[in-house]
């Protein structure tokens, strides 16, 4: 099994990231303002989670479509946040071509696939599913600056007691992924991400079929720089 259809499908889930509901509530506003589309667009937000953004979203105006592929997220994105919802899998998404005015993949989504091709084929079907002139937001974390954070943490076991888990983040050994470890009510998971370089996530985009439009190194829209905590691309499908 996939890392991430067991660790994001696990009751747990919800403990270790329980302080994302309070985050939402000023991302949200910010991301949606980047992806800077008019009222009434219809919008993928891919993943969805348990819809801490969607809110923000629809207060856009956008038409939102949540997609995941948890289960459990998608139940209690129900319950909390009413929304058209679809189980997926980002390797094949199941909309027609050219549907919708914009793709929101935020809280660095995309990397979670062990091959190439298929964190590749991602964003591909990004922008299948994307109209030409269509905006994917991709929200991703500076490896920099996640390099010089992780100089005193790599490999060690930090307690978060009062949230109930403990978690060890290290770099694989080639340095192209983070495996992030942790321990929650009995249960153990293993994150392990692709966090890629700038000149590797400018690659992918044009080959998936897309051109750059702005970058931002922060919520703020301030303009990118190698050593922000977020890059974040907002990314045009290519006529």
């Amino acid at each position: 099994m996939d890392w991430f259809a067991w660790d994001f499908d696990h009751p747990a889930y919800f403990t270790i990231y329980a302080d994302k509901a309070a985050d939402a509530a000023r991302e949200g506003p910010a991301l949606a303002a980047l992806l800077d589309l008019p009222p009434r667009s219809r919008i993928l937000d891919l993943p969805c989670g348990w819809g801490r953004l969607h809110p923000h979203l629809r207060d856009r105006g956008f038409e939102v479509v949540g997609g995941d592929l948890s289960r459990l997220n998608l139940v209690k994105h129900r319950a909390c946040h009413p929304a058209p919802l679809v189980r997926l899998d980002f390797r094949a998404l199941p909309f027609h071509p050219s549907c919708v005015d914009g793709v929101f993949c935020a809280f660095t989504s995309w990397g979670y696939f062990a091959s190439e091709t298929e964190n590749l084929r991602q964003l591909a079907e990004f922008a299948r599913v994307l109209r030409p002139g269509g905006v994917l937001l991709l929200d991703l974390v500076g490896r920099s600056c996640l390099q010089a954070s992780m100089t005193e943490v790599d490999g060690r076991w930090i307690e978060f007691a009062e949230d109930g888990y403990q978690e060890r983040a290290s770099w694989s050994l080639d340095g192209r992924r983070i495996l992030t470890e942790r321990t929650c009510q009995g249960a153990f998971f293993r994150h392990d991400i692709w966090i890629p370089t700038d000149a590797e996530i400018r690659a992918f985009l044009g080959e998936a079929g897309f051109s750059i439009g702005q970058t931002y190194g922060g919520l703020d829209g301030r303009p990118w720089e190698e050593a922000a905590e977020r890059w974040i691309y907002r990314a045009i499908k290519s006529a």
